[in-house]
């Protein structure tokens, strides 16, 4: 019954092991009884005296926790084993009388303890030699790695010679390479600066041509009682322009905005000086929405718009005063023109529509004119989005119209001059370090 109840009891105590997570009480509970089983029958069969056979169960027993035990827990098993040992050799002469009667005769006792020492001596012979076998394997193992080992550092030592050769060879390849790459170099950069030299050139002159074209700044301040020009082109030459003109007691002022900056934004501002001066100089047409309606005219046919569906144009705010009758007439190509009168801003919306920027199925432009009188403490005020549209500030925002116009209506009781040295510091505080957005221009006058 004790062999079958200790099967029943593996059955379930393997199954709990397989089946929940605390996986030690099982496999402590298993190795326990495994222990235990042997001294079990050691005692039922009259102890040690009567036979000594079982005991080999015991040596098993402890054996087998190796394989599930290490360290101190190994000795743990065995300090038990050794208790258990103990208790049994103490009590072993007072159970000599359980012993069954097959077991007290003489030579069956004989019989079983031979079968135990031989199958001691023969579990040691075995241990012994896989042991011997093992160490001699291993030993056989180290010997054939060190073989190994070595014909490897005599490889490594063989390559080793080889890449030196070849380090060698490589450095003075590279040497001969830097040198080559350095002449290069010294062959391009000398390219590069005569490139360089003629486009600059080249850009300066087209920087001069561009202000033939275009009245002198310094004119400005003859035809209007205060102002100023705030000019800050994106690159050398510009796609915004300035223009004015007056005659007797007429006086027309003009921001202009063309497509694009650099070359080809300067390209489109002389078409667009050279037109303004057709129309207004030599044609002497100086209601504003008649000016923009033949400047849209003369775009489009110069750049042939209806035939190469060119899409280039320009924005522009246009003024035109009257000294005689102390009136103004605005009309704009998408810009606006700001004035402030008695400490109050007044904004002027230019029509939607551009100049040029031809579209077929668009009907021929008309622009609105604005009139209305002026005094001469009037400010007024026409610009391109170069600056509403740069970058800047803590956030990396748009300066934007609203910015632009506190600005303007901070400083206006200022003179022009003045007023030009804030805006100017102004954008530049916002900018800081951030590149220019696109070409700035800013017109700042009163007329008496």
């Amino acid at each position: 019954m004790i062999p079958i109840g200790y099967v029943i009891f593996s059955i379930f105590n393997v199954y709990g092991w397989l089946k929940f997570k605390n996986k030690n009480v099982y496999k402590a509970l298993q190795t326990f009884f495994s222990i235990l089983l042997p001294f079990i029958f050691q005692i039922i069969l009259g102890g040690a005296r009567s036979t000594g056979v079982v005991m080999i169960w015991s040596l098993f027993a402890l054996t087998a926790t190796l394989a599930f035990y290490k360290g101190k827990a190994l000795l743990y098993w065995l300090t038990i084993f050794v208790i258990l040992l103990g208790i049994v050799i103490m009590i072993d002469h007072e159970i000599e009388y359980i012993a069954p009667a097959q077991l007290r005769d003489h030579h069956i006792f004989n019989l079983l303890l031979m079968i135990n020492f031989s199958m001691i001596s023969s579990m040691l012979f075995f241990l012994s030699k896989f042991f011997v076998d093992q160490q001699l394997k291993t030993m056989d193992e180290l010997i054939e790695t060190n073989a190994q080992l070595i014909a490897a550092e005599e490889e490594v030592r063989q390559n080793s010679e080889e890449i030196f050769v070849m380090n060698d060879t490589l450095k003075e390849t590279n040497k001969k390479l830097e040198e080559a790459y350095v002449e290069l170099e010294r062959n391009k950069n000398d390219q590069i600066d005569q490139i360089s030299h003629s486009l600059i050139e080249s850009i300066d002159y087209a920087k001069q041509i561009q202000s033939c074209f275009l009245p002198q700044m310094q004119r400005f301040n003859e035809i209007v009682t205060d102002g100023f020009i705030f000019f800050k082109p994106l690159d050398v030459v510009s796609g915004d322009f300035y223009w004015f003109y007056k005659k007797e007691n007429m006086i027309v002022i003009a921001a202009v905005d063309c497509t694009g900056h650099g070359v080809p934004g300067a390209f489109m501002s002389l078409l667009g000086a050279e037109s303004l001066n057709n129309i207004v100089i030599s044609r002497e047409i100086y209601e504003p929405d008649e000016i923009l309606f033949e400047l849209d005219k003369l775009i489009r046919k110069k750049l042939k718009q209806e035939r190469t569906n060119n899409r280039d144009g320009m924005d522009l705010a246009l003024t035109v005063f009257n000294t005689t009758s102390k009136t103004i007439s605005f009309a704009g190509a998408k810009n606006p023109l700001i004035y402030i009168e008695d400490k109050e801003l007044h904004l002027i919306k230019g029509d939607r529509q551009p100049i040029g920027m031809f579209h077929p199925d668009q009907d021929v432009k008309h622009f609105t004119k604005h009139t209305f009188n002026y005094t001469p403490k009037t400010s007024f005020y026409i610009y391109s989005d170069g600056i509403q549209d740069q970058f800047g500030g803590e956030k990396l925002k748009k300066f934007m119209p609203r910015r632009l116009k506190e600005t303007l209506l901070k400083h206006h009781t200022l003179s022009m001059k003045v007023q030009k040295n804030m805006v100017e510091n102004t954008f530049s505080s916002w900018k800081k370090d951030e590149p220019q957005t696109d070409d700035v221009l800013l017109m700042g006058f009163k007329i008496s």
